[in-house]
């Protein structure tokens, strides 16, 4: 019986060890290859639109990848999964992985943005609490021009919204 067990976790280990088959892809347009994931790092390389690439990693919105023998890191909705490279069920990032896949048709891809939309805004109601917060961190217009000038920054006017216009 203890051979059985023996066994047993034997296998387990060998297939946790076995590397899992490489996901592949391709450059929906042509893109920089970045050494780290973050949109001002150097690039290492030009990717060309539908450039082949094994994708090695994700982190965020940026998956690693390997092309024409350099690796780095390009943005994940720039990148399409090939037919037939979904990730092996043993995988911890099978779910990552479903983000990279497009429509039906290939072509499509679907980018979901947080933030404010306009039922979001026409559902707002004030928060006095906050504005007293807000208030509370205010500075004088005179001190907050004098630091401005000392850090170099330039004040340029912006315009106000024309609330007489209409979205068309």
């Amino acid at each position: 019986m203890r051979f059985a067990g023996a066994l047993a976790v034997a296998l387990a280990f060998a297939v946790a060890a076995y590397p899992a088959a490489a996901e592949t892809g391709a450059v929906i347009r042509a893109d920089e290859l970045k050494a780290t994931p973050f949109i001002d790092a150097a690039t290492s390389a030009k990717l060309a639109a539908n450039q082949p690439v094994t994708i090695l990693n994700r982190k965020g919105g940026w998956v690693q990848v390997e092309a024409g023998g350099q690796t780095g890191w390009v943005r994940m909705l720039n990148v399409r999964l090939a037919a037939g490279s979904a990730p092996s069920p043993n995988q911890a990032n099978v779910h990552a992985a479903s983000l990279l896949r497009t429509g039906s048709s290939g072509k499509t891809v679907t980018t979901g943005i947080k933030g404010l939309g306009e039922e979001d805004l026409q559902k707002a109601v004030p928060d006095p609490a906050q504005l007293a917060k807000l208030v509370a961190l205010a500075v004088p217009a005179a001190e907050a021009s004098s630091n401005a000038s000392a850090s170099g920054l330039v004040e340029h006017p912006v315009d106000y919204l024309d609330q007489k216009k209409k979205k068309k």
